[in-house]
């Protein structure tokens, strides 16, 4: 589970996570690929201009 803190000055500290479940199948990749980590990255920017309730 890959996960990303988020900060900012005044603000709550925020943290964006993404997990991989693996279910033992044939083919199935065990962890996360670099695809993976790169959308979690590009994901974050949105994750932070929501809205926290």
């Amino acid at each position: 589970m890959p996960a990303m803190p988020c900060y900012k000055p005044g603000k709550r500290s925020r943290l964006i996570y993404a997990i991989h479940e693996y279910r033992g199948r044939k083919d199935e990749p065990k962890g996360f690929g670099w695809r993976d980590f790169r959308d979690l990255i590009m994901t974050a920017p949105d994750e932070r201009r929501s809205r926290v309730r």
